[in-house]
């Protein structure tokens, strides 16, 4: 957490991803990805998302406020997958059973979903690889039921639960994209002796 002093007030900016929901991660993720908004619009966006006065936005110094973004994103990330299962209200959501395998039809269900740009895209993301043990695999992948479990990963987790996986779904997801991009016509996409 970070102190923000002004005018004789102490303002607290969580930063550290297990003080935020994974309600407000997707809101500060959403922030973060709009592109007609500057950088710096941004930051000062999420800031006054996670309860920052706008009038101690408003009246900041710039480099003050260029310090409070730097402090900001000195927030710890582990990128180490923590559970491969939580149980939430009674059910049990597994997203793997001995180590993480990243399945077409998960990746094929993600790029659906980035390109209506949901605004609970890092909850979707989790709805989509963590599947509840007692449906059928088909189950799975209906959209109401992608948005329902969204809605409980965003009232029972926080942001560090869902950092590991979305940067696991990111990276993969770039590695696979470039590996169809570069396959020019020889061989299978992906299919790599490395």
């Amino acid at each position: 957490m970070v102190t923000i002093n002004y005018e004789g007030k102490a303002f607290e900016l969580r930063n550290e991803p297990s003080e935020i929901s994974l309600k407000e991660f997707n809101k500060i993720f959403t922030i973060l990805n709009t592109p007609e908004k500057g950088k710096l619009e941004q930051y000062f966006d999420v800031f006054e998302s996670l309860g920052v006065p706008s009038e101690l936005l408003d009246e900041i110094e710039q480099a003050d406020f260029i310090e409070l973004v730097k402090q900001f994103n000195a927030m710890q990330v582990s990128t180490e997958i923590p559970i491969n299962a939580i149980m939430i209200e009674g059910f049990n959501y597994v997203a793997y059973k001995d180590e993480f395998k990243f399945k077409a039809k998960d990746l094929i269900e993600i790029e659906k979903l980035a390109k209506r740009g949901v605004s609970n895209f890092p909850s979707m993301i989790l709805a989509i690889l963590f599947k509840r043990e007692d449906l059928a695999p088909k189950e799975h992948y209906v959209l109401a039921h992608i948005e329902q479990k969204a809605k409980l990963f965003e009232k029972h987790c926080t942001a560090d639960f869902a950092l590991p996986y979305i940067t696991l779904v990111a990276r993969r997801t770039l590695k696979s994209l470039e590996n169809v991009e570069s396959n020019n016509g020889s061989g299978v996409a992906g299919d790599s002796q490395s």
